[in-house]
């Protein structure tokens, strides 16, 4: 079986066939024609760990694979096992003993469909992506919980910077990036025609820095 089809039977269990099938008809719908902007978000790395009796942050390992299938569903077990590859790593947040939350997070490069490239933040640099909420768990302030506790782990392993990438119509995203520090510098828009890809010159205030992420 390959990877994209593990991931979809895994989503399908997970969140059902129904929001599944709309998220297909979105991605082909976007890949014939669409025009969107990943607005690239950064701040600096420090011991900003909010206090949370009712959530457990950790880093995943391998004994997830189940878990992470039934729970997050982005990833089925196997292909789960076969991405936790140095420097990629997934942290998870555990709310009444399931998993509600995941990110990926890597000082390497992390593929990004949007643009079709991968994406490699600057030296001492952490970039986060791939973060995923559980639809009954949201409103709860759990993805910048995580957040937070990326940048305090970020910390502690030296680095300087979080970088986080957001679509610049996801609000909820845009808003619980915001709350846990991280402000806008680069913008990136692109478009498709017909599925043809076309990548506009990045602008913000650090527009330089995203010519050394995307290559």
């Amino acid at each position: 079986m390959s990877r994209s089809l593990s991931r979809i039977i895994a989503r399908a269990r997970s969140r059902g066939p129904a929001e599944v099938g709309r998220t297909i008809a979105s991605r082909i719908a976007s890949e014939i024609w669409s025009d969107a902007t990943l607005v690239m978000l950064r701040r600096d790395v420090g011991p900003d760990v909010p206090d949370r009796d009712d959530l457990l942050f950790r880093l995943a390992d391998v004994t997830d694979a189940e878990r992470y299938a039934r729970d997050v569903g982005t990833d089925s077990a196997e292909t789960f096992r076969a991405r936790l590859v140095d420097p990629l790593r997934c942290v998870v947040v555990e709310r009444e003993g399931r998993l509600v939350h995941a990110s990926w997070i890597t000082t390497g490069s992390a593929w990004t469909a949007e643009l079709r490239r991968n994406l490699t933040p600057p030296p001492g640099g952490i970039y986060i992506f791939e973060s995923f909420t559980r639809a009954d768990a949201r409103g709860l302030g759990i993805y910048p919980f995580a957040l937070r506790n990326i940048v305090a782990l970020a910390a502690a392993e030296g680095l300087e910077h979080a970088w986080v990438a957001v679509e610049d119509d996801n609000a909820p995203s845009l808003r619980a990036v915001g709350k846990a520090g991280f402000e806008e510098v680069f913008r990136i828009s692109y478009r498709r025609r017909f599925g043809v890809l076309r990548i506009e010159t990045p602008t913000g205030s650090a527009s330089e820095i995203a010519v050394s992420f995307m290559s």
